[in-house]
Order: C-alpha cells, then structure tokens, then sequence
C-alpha cells in the first residue's frame, strides 16, 4: 500500500479520539468508508468501528462527551497521552521533548493542532502521522512508540473497562497500526532481496 493511499484515515481516527464538540457519526461513518477500500486491514477493524458506532448511537451530545471526559480525562489508565502507558517521570519529560523537536523539524504545527494538549498526545500524534512524508519516522514512532502505548492502553479496557465504547476504536487503531507495522517491514525485506 502506497503512503498516498492511506493519508487520511489517521486523521479521521484522531478525529474519532478527539474531544467530541459536535456529533461524530459522521466521523465514524466516513472512518467505516475509508475502511471498506482498505482490503489489507482485517475485517475486525471495521467491525470495531461499527460497535462503536452501534453502542453510541442513541447518545445525546452531551452524553457523548461525558463519557469521553469520564473514560480518557478521569483515570491515567485511559489517558491518550500515550507517553504516560511507557514512561514515569523524567524520561517521560525526555520523550515529549524528543517528540516536540520531531514536530519542529518537519514544521508541524503542534500549537495549532494540539491547542494545549501534550506532544504525546494520541490525536496529536496521528495528525502528525497522517501528513509525514518520512517513512523512517514514521515507522520509529509506530514500532517505538505508538503500538507499544496503544498495546496497554488497550489491554487496561480489556481489564476493567470492557464496556466502554471507546474500546472499539482504540482496538481497531491499534490493529492498524499493527498492520501497517507488518507490511512496512515486509515491504524492506522485499526490498533487501531484490
């Protein structure tokens, strides 16, 4: 799969994980679109994404974004500043350093997109993603990083909070990125055999 084809469906998974101010059925309906024209993805993200969409439907916006304040702002086991899931303390303050120079070098906008959220931040993090050229970084922030948070911040919804919506697409992204984590490293042992 060609970086070009993908753009977009990080940025509408961070869309998905973003504080919700309006409805986002929408959202989650073009996220199950751009899905469907991505047969390399497993079936099971989109049928994630559908439970998600399933379990939220009846929700008032309000509703919505209580439960979106209770799951990720109430309990560091949820959090979405990923770097929490890895790092205590001082090589936590090491790696959002790390991070904000990564954005700084490739002219991120992090001001702009974070509007004071953490460099570590998962939907700061999957907007910086979805625009980057740089496959390298890409891929040192997916393995490095990204799957390893995503893996226990997954695994803490397994444990205690299987009933939560959000569930679905915290799964469904980590089986992405997953995926691609795959493909990118049997793309290079192709290209080592050629």
């Amino acid at each position: 799969m060609a970086t070009a084809e993908r753009k977009g469906l990080y940025y509408t998974f961070a869309r998905m994980v973003e504080y919700p101010w309006e409805d986002i059925g929408g959202m989650v309906d073009e996220c199950i679109e751009m899905l469907m024209h991505h047969p390399e993805y497993p079936p099971e993200v989109r049928e994630e994404i559908e439970k998600f969409k399933k379990e939220t439907e009846g929700m008032a916006l309000d509703e919505l974004q209580e439960l979106y304040s209770y799951t990720f702002e109430f309990s560091s086991d949820y959090t979405i500043d990923m770097g929490y899931h890895l790092y205590d303390g001082f090589k936590r303050a090491n790696h959002l350093l790390k991070i904000k120079q990564i954005y700084r070098e490739y002219e991120f906008p992090y001001e702009e997109v974070a509007r004071g959220e953490l460099p570590d931040n998962l939907v700061v993090v999957l907007k910086f993603i979805d625009g980057l050229s740089d496959m390298e970084v890409e891929r040192d922030i997916k393995e490095n990083f990204l799957i390893k948070a995503l893996e226990k911040l997954n695994k803490n919804f397994e444990l205690t909070n299987s009933d939560c919506p959000y569930r679905h697409i915290i799964k469904a992204l980590l089986m992405v990125i997953d995926k691609d984590i795959k493909m990118t490293g049997e793309m290079e042992k192709e290209g080592h055999k050629a």
